[in-house]
């Protein structure tokens, strides 16, 4: 690699013009073995204005005939000028100067590896083009922060830690399962108003990225979601283009080399284009361990003028020379990532920049509540989770209220139970608001005494009315948004238990019930303590685990009274006991499916409107917009917040599903049976983004409902990309399935035409649907969505053809004409 022309060559001057040269004679071609040839001049400014300048040698009189072509990284041979013929009449020396080619120049003046190469017969000289034009000289790259931030972006770079995530944050483990440990720096990660970082111990105990990571970026220039456009990035719409062979932003499989389905958008909450992130997301969540590597390509402003790639990235896309030691440490590791984007078919000379990064193994997602689980279980006398076999004692639980209602008063449900439950509790300083896992050195969580939850329970009258009432199906219901377990009074709860023969119980989903909305006040007003949220909802899985095994457990529930038929024990419980299962609606959705992938009780599950991964569901929810003030009020640059969101969702993954969709069906964790769910979303949904829904769908490995909406109500979009279609011949279906609920798009209601009802399908941006009738309750609503969700809980459940061979529908609306 020269950093300046080439020194010592001997310069001879030629004596026969071009238009004499033509006008000789004929002569033989000179053998190969008699010519000699020399590059006169490897500067890439000499050689843009001159051509490249060759002496040629010839021992004998004849023709000799002289190209020049040049190769990179990317191109092995590509030609620079045409072929020029000399001609000598007598041995001797000519300098040739040969002009480039229209294509020549392009390749030379970019600022790419280049080796020449001239030839004449089978004579040949090589040298390094030595590129001193302008826009190859770059700037010293100012490292004074490389220990907290990665430098590939700059010196525009507006903020650290982008690019994110990055592999520049980890360290090798061996002992780790990904062979990667998380090593961020306290100081490299935001901070509030107020000067707080976000705390890097809560992070660096991970052995990888979110496998749902929002990839995070700033591009100046792509600054709107017409940018976006004009680009042809990946749409949300048509997420199939990830394949598109000019696709200009890819994710590649390091290990494949196969690209990852994505979508790319721009952030469309900030205000200011200029603090605008470029966001890249996951269509399906990274694999457990896998090894990624993001490119950007080709980039264009929206008026069409080319994107030049940061200084920092063009040192090792450009090779080009640096007296820093920290980037002349890091080419090896780079020519690797370059190796392997040439053989995905990506150039490496137009690229805007690419780094890689490693998604979290699957027991970085589960492995905490698991250990928790078997702790718990242990204390009852079982350790056997997957054999489906009940053992040792029942939970301890105390009945404190029963009211009784009467037909006038309630014509579904008969009886209302309250009372609460003991749960090992693996938090600190206890399992109130507020604690922190409780971890021993190895970071195992240790049990610190014992919580106690509360219940709710209803029974319907066809449990208990009647000369001979049959005893009724158990499962645990999970409850909305910052809700509690009394939330069992409503939804489908009552229709479904009444009938189909249910009994359905609840209790607070910690971390994210009533209790905790002072907790996640000052959580979102001080991202360093964002622990304290997903390791309550850890806590808050064991208890309904517990739930489960106190409601179907030979002496659980049913061995109280209150469960019994008439109230005394001097008639049948309303308990079967060889079953229990889950269904879950909004919020007990989503946290069902972190709980289906670890349950020991229930295979069988309904998450009704459910998905995963917050930090998607946050910016597209109506849910989000009171408590969006207290994190803007703390974290005021707007570029900022979409990297925070991608960041604690490495936290947020051990409490969620975005940390167990791939182990949630039927690849499970150890120790743990395989599971089936109905997953079930509203068309248009205000609160919980179909989008998310979508990604759990294929994740988690769910077969749809065919056809999935009416082809005219969602247009231009390709909805549950590569996600298998049921067919008529599937059903009944006992796998894991997804539906949607189709309300309807806004009409004048049929009842009162001076209303409207329904909904627009979602937007394509990062904003939520706020038009029409939020359909959020539409699946609960909906009688096909309660007949599926009564087969499903069952043993061996399944879901059946309830809509007719079309879409289904809910909230009075029967489809397009």
């Amino acid at each position: 690699m020269k950093d300046g022309p080439l020194t010592g060559r001997r310069l001879i001057a030629g004596t026969l013009a071009a238009a004499a040269l033509v006008a000789l004679p004929a002569a033989p071609a000179v053998a190969g073995s008699t010519t000699k040839l020399r590059i006169l001049d490897d500067s890439q400014r000499a050689i843009l204005k001159k051509g490249v300048r060759v002496e040629v040698d010839s021992a004998t009189a004849g023709t000799v005939q002289v190209s020049v072509s040049s190769s990179t990284f990317d191109d092995r041979k590509a030609k620079l000028t045409k072929k020029h013929r000399v001609r000598f009449r007598q041995p001797g020396s000519e300098v040739v100067k040969l002009g480039l080619t229209k294509a020549g120049k392009q390749d030379v003046r970019s600022c790419s590896e280049r080796a020449l190469t001239v030839k004449a017969g089978s004579a040949k000289d090589k040298a390094e083009l030595t590129r001193d034009s302008a826009v190859c000289k770059l700037p010293k790259i100012d490292l004074s922060a490389a220990g907290d931030c990665d430098y590939i972006a700059e010196p525009d770079n507006p903020l650290c830690m982008l690019p994110f995530p990055d592999d520049y944050y980890t360290r090798a483990d061996a002992g780790s399962p990904t062979g990667r440990r998380v090593d961020f720096t306290s100081s490299g990660l935001p901070a509030n108003a107020s000067g707080a970082h976000l705390d890097a111990a809560s992070y660096n105990a991970s052995d990888g990225f979110s496998q749902g990571s929002t990839i995070v970026l700033k591009v100046p220039g792509i600054d709107t979601a017409a940018d976006v456009t004009a680009n042809g990035l990946v749409p949300i719409n048509h997420i199939g283009r990830y394949t598109d062979a000019d696709q200009r932003v890819v994710v590649i499989d390091a290990k494949t080399g196969e690209r990852w389905p994505i979508w790319a958008e721009i952030d469309s909450n900030a205000t200011d284009p200029s603090k605008a992130a470029l966001e890249i997301h996951p269509a399906k969540n990274f694999d457990s361990g896998g090894h990624y590597i993001v490119a950007l390509r080709n980039l264009e402003t929206g008026a069409g003028a080319p994107i030049e790639a940061p200084a920092g990235f063009r040192y090792f896309r450009d090779g080009m020379p640096s007296k820093q030691k920290e980037i002349d440490d890091r080419r090896p590791a780079y020519e690797q990532t370059f190796k392997t984007l040439r053989n995905a078919g990506i150039r490496r000379d137009g690229l805007y920049l690419a780094w890689d990064f490693t998604a979290a193994s699957d027991q970085n997602g589960y492995q905490r509540a698991l250990e928790m689980r078997d702790q718990a279980f242990a204390t009852l006398g079982d350790t056997t989770m997957a054999d489906g076999v009940v053992q040792g004692s029942s939970p301890q639980f105390t009945v404190t209220s029963v009211t009784n209602f009467t037909l006038a008063q309630n014509a579904q449900i008969a009886r209302r139970i309250d009372g609460t439950y003991e749960v090992p509790c693996f938090m600190t300083p206890d399992c109130a608001p507020g604690g922190v896992s409780n971890l021993d050195a190895g970071g195992v969580p240790r049990q610190n005494g014992v919580s106690t939850a509360p219940f709710e329970c209803t029974i319907p009258r066809i449990g208990v009315d009647g000369l001979s009432p049959q005893p009724l199906v158990p499962y645990v219901y999970g409850h909305g948004l910052f809700g509690d377990g009394t939330q069992i009074r409503g939804s489908v709860n009552p229709q479904l238990q009444n009938q189909y023969g249910f009994v359905g119980c609840a209790t607070d989903e910690i971390g994210m019930s009533n209790k905790d909305l002072g907790t996640i006040a000052g959580v979102l007003g001080n991202l360093a303590n964002f622990a304290r949220l997903p390791d309550r909802l850890e806590q808050g899985l064991i208890n309904e685990l517990f739930l489960e095994r106190l409601m179907f457990h030979p002496q659980g529930l049913g061995t109280d009274a209150a469960f019994h038929v008439d109230g005394t024990l001097g008639t049948a419980s309303v308990l079967r006991t060889d079953h229990v299962y889950y269904m879950g609606a909004s919020q007990g959705g989503i946290m069902g499916g972190a709980l289906m992938a670890i349950s020991p009780d229930a295979v069988q599950g309904s998450l009704l409107v459910g998905a995963m991964n917050y930090s998607v569901l946050l910016p597209r929810s109506v849910d989000y917009a009171p408590y969006a003030s207290l994190l803007n009020n703390a974290y005021t640059d707007e570029l900022a917040r979409p990297l925070l969101f991608s960041i604690i969702q490495m936290l947020w993954d051990r409490g969620e599903p975005d940390g167990y969709a791939h182990v949630m069906t039927t690849n499970p964790p150890p120790n743990t049976p395989a599971h089936n769910i109905s997953l079930m979303a509203a068309v248009g949904d205000h609160q919980v983004t179909n989008y998310a829904s979508e990604v759990e769908a294929r994740t988690a490995g769910l077969k749809a409902h065919d056809p999935v909406i009416d082809a005219a109500r969602w247009a231009d979009y390709d909805p549950l990309v590569g996600v298998p279609r049921l067919t008529a011949a599937d059903y009944p279906f006992h796998g894991s399935s997804f539906i949607y609920l189709d309300g309807g798009p806004m009409r004048a209601d049929p009842n009162d035409p001076s209303k409207t009802i329904g909904t627009p399908t979602p937007p394509f941006e990062n904003l939520p649907n706020t038009q029409g009738e939020d359909p959020h309750g539409a699946p609960r609503g909906a009688d096909a969505a309660v007949a599926m969700t009564a087969t499903m809980l069952q043993p061996n459940g399944f879901i059946d053809e309830v809509c007719g061979g079309r879409p289904c529908y809910g909230g009075g609306w029967t489809g397009l004409p």
